[in-house]
């Protein structure tokens, strides 16, 4: 039986008490409330005595527990305060007191050193502006602080699960077992059954939004390692690749452009100089993404650097908030750093993965431009039907001329280049020139981030609060544990055994291309529901190359067509890149349903593209 707890000293619970009913304190939680009471102390005046004087530090905050004060303000007004507290100015970022305060009578207090305050602040960062705010009130003679426990009354209860949620979650604990006994009857090995389950709670809890979209994957191979259904070294091998070097680096370059003022300065002068057209200005973010492909296989990464552009620009053209031109530039932002992906051999890392299992005829046809130009017509395509789906879903974009005489005057005042500006555009020549010349230089991408994101620490642009807080953690995590459960597919054999399974079901399709193209849509489709873009285009293609090689379809084709169609996507779980953007907060810039209906024409363009490029591949003499 476990000894009684040891009784509450009388004046400990007296000074909580007293804390509680002050409104800077009452709302600090339990762990907060007991670092405060820890470092305390009780203090006593004399009547007359000075508990704070005017410009000297502001060292102590005072919460009292008898008697009465006095505060002159620096006009040398007296005022008598209403509440029992002073010394404000150390719980905010004055380092010296605005005002003197002293004992009317004799006075005790509790002391609260600057340095807790400061330590508080941290975890309450309402506090600071709270005690402002106070002061603010004596000074000005009015009251701008509800008292303590006004708004508690106001707060709401826990919000109990939605339907939606409780049939998520029932599905969660439900479908596994489900989907492992039916895994194990079609002849499925254990680990592999046991897989299978795990990677259907995975998207059951993306496809009901149980939780922040980067924690699924974790909790799948926090799974897949503690059962064992894998080694380690596949399970984290997105943690231990270079693309966790590639993400940071670039990552924090974008963070380094956009805290220096690089973007914002290269925004105003690009305004300034394109025609003031909505059409210059989609344009200018939709050839940003594209220029950008060819260098860069990563669709994350591109938007990471091209989604600063996008905000500086929304914010010089001044455009509302949610409104059809602001969505209308984040079709242009989204689609310049993804449309291009299946276009070039270099613009999506799964592009790499599947062209190593053409034939080596094949690889060392296409492994030049001519990937590019058998994707000629597709690309032509796509551009054009983004210009004419973004004219359909926005309509012409009306605004105001732009003031091209205060983006000048608003650029001039930016004066001279700065130091970290010009570190930030030479860290962003550094990667675009060496990404670009990868073949004549042989140092990898990943290499160059490595040392970019090196050069920006040691240069002191990054601190590590910016690097704990500029740098996405969340969707870097996200991104490699996707790697991780895609290793885990092929470790496994499951991308062979779907191949297998898929056996001579699609015979009907005799060879032509019309009945081949809905087949790689469907299968596809089918495998991006519960892979994502990487594993999902990569098994497409080990189950549809097989079957393409037997109706007489060009091995690149096939590829191509499951580049294409992994890019389409209908819920955000799907998308990393989606989630992405609004992750960075930039979904209060645009309209999301209206960004979807979008998306969801441009699925659509790529289906038409894949459809005319037909005449231009036998005419290549590729089908």
């Amino acid at each position: 039986m476990a000894p009684p707890a040891p009784p509450v000293p009388e004046d400990v619970a007296q000074h909580t008490t007293l804390l509680r009913r002050d409104v800077l304190f009452a709302d600090l939680s339990g762990p907060q409330l007991a670092r405060l009471l820890g470092s305390l102390h009780t203090v006593a005046f004399a009547a007359g005595d000075t508990l704070c004087e005017k410009d000297s530090a502001a060292k102590f905050l005072y919460v009292l527990e008898s008697g009465a004060l006095q505060l002159t303000t620096p006009s040398g007004r007296t005022v008598t305060l209403p509440d029992m507290r002073c010394g404000e100015e150390a719980a905010s970022d004055t380092k010296n007191y605005l005002c003197s305060v002293s004992a009317l009578t004799p006075v005790k207090a509790l002391q609260i050193p600057r340095e807790t305050l400061a330590d508080l602040a941290a975890s309450a960062p309402t506090l600071r502006s709270k005690a402002m705010l106070a002061l603010m009130g004596y000074v000005g003679g009015e009251t701008f602080l509800k008292p303590a426990g006004a708004d508690k009354a106001k707060k709401a209860a826990p919000k109990p699960l939605s339907k939606r949620e409780w049939v998520g979650w029932l599905g969660v604990i439900l479908v596994p077992p489900l989907i492992y006994f039916m895994a194990s009857a079609a002849g499925l090995v254990v680990e592999a059954s046991l897989f299978v389950a795990v990677l259907s709670a995975t998207v059951l809890m993306w496809l009901f939004n149980l939780a922040d979209e980067f924690v699924p994957p974790l909790v799948a191979i926090t799974a897949v390692l503690i059962v064992g259904l894998v080694p380690s070294d596949i399970a984290l091998a997105g943690f231990s690749s270079r693309t966790l070097t590639t993400l940071v680096g670039v990552y924090a370059l974008a963070a380094v452009m956009s805290a220096s003022g690089l973007s914002y300065r290269f925004m105003l002068w690009l305004l300034i100089r394109l025609p003031d057209t909505p059409f210059w200005h989609q344009t200018a973010l939709l050839l940003s993404g594209y220029i950008l492909s060819p260098i860069m296989p990563s669709g994350n990464a591109r938007l990471s650097l091209v989604l600063p552009f996008y905000r500086d620009m929304v914010d010089g053209l001044n455009l509302p908030p949610q409104g059809k031109s602001a969505t209308a530039l984040m079709a242009a932002t989204f689609s310049g750093a993804m449309l291009f992906s299946p276009m070039l051999l270099t613009s999506k890392s799964s592009n790499l993965t599947a062209f190593g299992m053409l034939p080596v005829q094949l690889q060392e046809q296409f492994q030049g431009l001519f990937w590019l130009v058998a994707a000629g017509v597709a690309a032509l395509t796509v551009t054009a039907m983004h210009l004419v789906v973004v004219r359909l879903c926005f309509g012409r974009s009306t605004q105001a001329a732009l003031p091209k005489g205060r983006l000048q005057h608003q650029l001039d005042l930016l004066g001279a280049i700065t130091r970290p500006e010009k570190a930030a555009l030479t860290g962003f020549l550094f990667f675009l020139v060496g990404a670009g010349t990868v073949d004549w230089h042989q140092i990898s991408p990943a290499w160059l981030a490595a040392f970019l994101l090196i050069g920006l620490l040691l240069m002191g642009l990054l601190s590590k609060k910016d690097f704990q807080q500029k740098i996405d953690w969340p969707m870097i995590f996200f991104l490699l544990s996707l790697d991780g459960l895609s290793r885990a597919i092929t470790y496994l054999g499951l991308d062979a055994a779907l191949a297998r399974s898929a056996g001579n079901m699609f015979d009907f399709v005799g060879g032509s291309m019309a009945w081949f193209i809905p087949v790689a849509l469907l299968v596809t489709l089918l495998l991006r529901l519960v892979l994502p873009i990487t594993a999902g285009m990569v098994v497409a293609a080990v189950v549809l190359i097989p079957i393409g090689q037997a109706q007489f379809i060009n091995p690149w084709v096939v590829v191509f067509l499951t580049a294409m169609f992994s890019d389409i996507w209908f819920m955000p779980y799907q998308s990393s890149q989606y989630l992405q953007v609004m992750g960075s907060g930039l979904d209060r810039y645009y309209q999301h349903t209206d960004f979807l209906r979008y998306n969801h024409w441009m699925n659509l363009s790529r289906l038409l593209a894949a459809y005319l490029s037909i005449p231009y591949w036998q005419w290549l003499g590729l089908v």
